[in-house]
């Protein structure tokens, strides 16, 4: 058995029991580190493994592989190091002949397998510039490791985020659980509520505590129980620095209040409308350049590439969106200019949602929190079930949590009641509590009148029924000021309000 490197997808036939590395032109600011490494095995099988980065000590640029004197080789030289540049790659590798597996790590002197040789070479820019590029030490020591003992990766989370009381708000007490074992699935919450009442300001409290790491008076991630502290308690802990490996910040709106990526953090991402100076970007700059660079992500990298178009299926339940048969463009080859006119004749409703879950699938890795301030702005009901459907799966394969501030009922639908905190504001005092029935898979009618109540029993054709009841109009003539023309909903409603008027005599 041995390495052979080869420069085109094409793999020769009549061969086995080789491990092929083919090289990416994939460019990380100067170093082309990428292959793509398959084994064919002695049956003439191919198995798929996954990327890989290879790269040597005092390495400035360009290819790894013009510093080798063979392109067929059973060991890396000891001044060379790699890491496969996500957790598939190592399960993929770890559920080979573990002969196999075993001669794969060390014979391309995997840091991850060797945490030796990452010490040894940690100093190195190429490590931490491009091997490293999408990876934290805390992915590559944690998570990595525990394939390699036959350990699931860690997938289970249990944290709260506390905001004691303020001059101008109150305290508040989110718990935040995701068990990978339930159904259906707990990795994305909702906060909803009355504009006003806070629930933006909630979001922006936990990006604060994510940059800032230091307890702040906007609110903190925590890991112990904070349900006894009071406003004067310090006792409460903070989640470690590396609970969550990166933060993305997501918003649909012109009028978005997120912090761009002018803040000091490598690893909080903000999608939006805005640039590093808090100023509007150019709406068809951000549509081609903001997708272009994350497409280019997405095409390059095998299984970003898989992930990419598992969201498209997902998001092709919308008639509209299917018609435009977007996997296509990733299986052709790369032409920005068809990419680009492709956009351009996509409404802004498709073309927000593809560009939005095109960059998801580019930055979110192993652990990444996701928060998301009313994506139904801009969505009409079908493709906002079908985002939240992709969500979920994209952040399922990556071991991540979101977090969705929204108005909507087609959010709740996909979200169990144990999964939504309700938020309620009378003044300063700020309370959240969970919806009274069960949300997921519930009726939208139902949804609208038990979970946002008060919000809609205010508004809309709710009000116009209340008043004419409230004037001691009977069932029939207000049916018949109406022209018979009340719907199921609001025939309901209108016999609940005259029994109600009744019992109060």
């Amino acid at each position: 058995m041995n390495f052979q490197i080869i420069k085109n997808k094409k793999i020769p036939i009549n061969i086995n029991n080789v491990i092929f590395l083919t090289q990416s032109d994939w460019d990380d600011y100067g170093y082309k580190t990428t292959f793509f490494l398959s084994f064919i095995d002695k049956s003439g099988k191919n198995h798929s493994i996954g990327n890989i980065k290879i790269a040597y000590k005092g390495q400035n640029s360009g290819y790894t592989s013009s510093k080798l004197s063979n392109n067929f080789f059973k060991k890396l030289p000891d001044n060379f190091f790699s890491l496969g540049q996500d957790i598939d790659f190592y399960r993929n590798l770890w559920s080979l002949d573990r002969n196999v597996g075993l001669f794969v790590l060390e014979g391309l002197n995997d840091i991850a397998y060797n945490i030796s040789l990452f010490e040894k070479f940690s100093s190195e820019n190429v490590l931490n510039t491009s091997l490293m590029r999408t990876i934290r030490d805390i992915t590559l020591k944690e998570q990595f490791s525990r394939v390699f003992a036959n350990k699931s990766p860690l997938t289970e989370y249990n944290f709260y985020f506390v905001r004691k009381s303020q001059q101008n708000v109150g305290k508040i007490i989110l718990s935040f659980l995701v068990d990978p074992e339930k159904k259906p699935a707990t990795n994305i919450h909702a906060i909803i509520g009355r504009n006003g009442v806070g629930k933006t300001t909630i979001l922006n409290g936990m990006i604060n505590s994510f940059i800032t790491k230091d307890k702040s008076d906007n609110g903190d991630f925590c890991c112990s129980s904070p349900y006894q502290i009071s406003d004067k308690d310090e006792k409460y802990q903070k989640i470690s620095n590396d609970y969550f490996s990166y933060l993305i910040a997501v918003s649909f709106s012109i009028f978005d209040p997120f912090l761009s990526e002018s803040k000091p953090d490598e690893n909080y991402y903000y999608i939006g409308l805005k640039d590093g100076a808090n100023k509007l970007k150019d709406i068809d700059k951000y549509f081609q350049n903001d997708f272009i660079d994350s497409f280019e992500v997405c095409y390059s990298f095998e299984e970003k590439k898989e992930r990419w178009i598992t969201a498209i299926k997902n998001l092709e339940s919308d008639d509209n969106f299917a018609a435009m048969n977007l996997c296509a463009l990733i299986d052709e080859p790369w032409n920005e200019d068809k990419i680009i006119s492709t956009i351009k004749n996509m409404s802004s409703g498709h073309a927000s949602i593809l560009l939005i879950i095109t960059q998801l699938v580019a930055k979110v890795e192993e652990k990444t929190l996701v928060l998301l301030d009313e994506p139904e702005s801009h969505l009409h009901p079908p493709l906002l079930s079908a985002f939240i459907r992709a969500l979920s799966n994209l952040l399922d394969n990556r071991n991540g949590v979101a977090i969705i501030a929204t108005h909507s009922p087609i959010v709740l639908q996909e979200v169990p009641s144990s999964c939504v905190w309700k938020i309620e504001r009378t003044g300063k005092a700020t309370n959240a509590f969970r919806p009274a029935i069960e949300t997921f898979g519930e009726n939208v009618g139902i949804l609208t009148r038990e979970v946002f109540g008060l919000e809609v029993t205010n508004s809309g054709f709710h009000r116009l029924i209340a008043s004419s009841v409230n004037k001691g109009e009977s069932y029939d003539s207000i049916m018949q000021s109406y022209n018979n023309q009340l719907g199921s909903e609001g025939k309901i409603l209108l016999k609940t309000l005259i029994r109600l008027r009744e019992s109060k005599g």
